[in-house]
């Protein structure tokens, strides 16, 4: 008796099925009910060895042509990036020039001067993409998490094809953050919103830290571009917005942000609870009505129709499909009802409807992007990802490292992936 054939297209959507059903959520096929459907998963860049790709940014470098900038680097050790390159394409994705090193370490007397996360956003009005990138000393080339972050700035000039000349912003009087998981915007009012974080200080200056915790408490703090009559940007900080380390343990960070339709700005930011597992975490959401210069106070991020969903400590991205106008949050989320622990867990990447008023995500939306398969270590990471959305297509095009998907003693052994997620929901209506 001879078996039945079956294409890659419908097994993969067979398993995508299967998986829906085992989580109790949305359907992943428009006949199912569901608001997605995974169209691609392709490996782009393999590791190198004992060297993975580190994530930078996906942009849109022209105001009308599909051209596209891509950047990603390199990590020799944990949170210690390296050799950021570029590369464009100028067919939408389908081809890309070859990559050329734009962001170098270097070798000083004290160490390794490296660069790391830099956040991108491409400005149709003034045809610019800006990039701020932490620049920061690692003493003895080894990571310091008490070390004071400054940030440079880019520009790259699609017109010219040029970049400007690197520089330091400066914030007089006040501490540098860092860039860590950062989606820039641009708010309705013209101001340029890029997230922010650093550690809270005590009255010596020096780094908080919870009780035995290796790593500080952070704070969220938002930089803010305005544009002068002769359209430089003039560069500030918001008010800091902090948690007590006994309700998150390293406070919070990697905030999301997206404009809601009542002008207001809402901020979606990474907690933690790895000195207390025995307690829930969350991400926590707060509001601000003045751009970022001040914001509410932090909630545990709700969900719609329950209890908010506990989430392990990872950063996520809040974005307004240009396909039907609506907004959407992607990240980790605890879907099992498990408690989690510190970092983890990471093994599921999920899409979700948010509900703008009042605010929270819509569960009966969500959609597994990717998670831990039977070949996958259990210490497999589907975080830190990039992504952009197809100007032609309103497809979410995401870049991710399938981290430690072969497990943490070979950490390294981990490949860069493409992922193309279609909203099937349809078409955003004229206004």
């Amino acid at each position: 008796m001879s078996r039945p054939q079956f294409t890659s297209s419908a097994i993969l959507k067979m398993l995508l099925l299967l998986r829906s059903l085992s989580l109790g959520i949305a359907g992943c096929d428009a006949a199912e009910g569901g608001q997605f459907q995974l169209l691609a998963k392709e490996l782009l860049v393999p590791h190198q060895e004992k060297r993975p790709v580190a994530t930078g940014f996906i942009s849109y470098v022209d105001k009308t042509k599909p051209v596209l900038m891509h950047c990603y680097g390199w990590e020799d050790y944990s949170d210690g990036y390296d050799d950021y390159a570029v590369a464009l394409s100028h067919d939408n994705g389908k081809t890309w020039t070859e990559p050329t090193v734009r962001w170098k370490s270097m070798r000083v007397a004290a160490g390794r001067v490296r660069y790391a996360e830099p956040a991108a956003f491409f400005d149709p009005e003034r045809e610019k993409l800006i990039v701020l990138v932490d620049k920061v000393l690692y003493p003895k080339d080894r990571l310091d998490v008490d070390a004071q972050y400054a940030l440079a700035m880019d520009t790259y000039d699609p017109q010219s094809q040029s970049w400007s000349k690197r520089r330091e912003i400066t914030f007089p009087g006040e501490r540098c953050p860092a860039m860590s998981f950062s989606f820039p915007v641009k708010t309705s009012r013209g101001r340029l919103l890029f997230p922010g974080m650093r550690q809270v200080i005590d009255s010596s200056g020096k780094a908080v830290h919870y009780r035995n915790c290796w790593a500080p408490v952070d704070e969220v703090v938002t930089v803010i571009g305005e544009y002068d009559r002769e359209g430089e940007i003039a560069w500030r900080l918001g008010k800091p917005l902090a948690i007590s380390p006994e309700t998150s343990s390293r406070g919070i960070d990697e905030n999301a942000l997206a404009e809601l339709t009542d002008g207001r700005i809402a901020a979606i930011c990474r907690g933690d609870n790895s000195m207390f597992p025995e307690k829930p975490g969350y991400k926590w959401l707060s509001f601000s009505r003045d751009d970022g210069r001040s914001w509410s106070a932090p909630v545990p991020l709700p969900a719609a129709g329950g209890a908010p969903f506990e989430s392990g400590s990872n950063g996520s991205a809040l974005f307004r499909s240009l396909k039907n106008g609506k907004l959407y949050w992607m990240g980790n989320l605890c879907l099992h009802g498990e408690r989690p622990r510190g970092n983890w867990p990471r093994t599921s990447l999920i899409i979700c409807e948010v509900q703008e008023n009042p605010f929270a995500l819509k569960r009966d939306t969500i959609f597994v992007i990717d998670q831990k398969g039977p070949e996958d270590s259990p210490d497999l990471q589907l975080s830190n990802f990039r992504f952009y959305q197809d100007r032609q297509t309103g497809d979410v095009v995401l870049f991710m490292v399938r981290y430690c998907q072969r497990g943490l003693k070979e950490w390294w052994r981990s490949d860069y992936y493409c992922y193309r997620v279609q909203i099937l929901e349809g078409t955003k209506k004229a206004s």
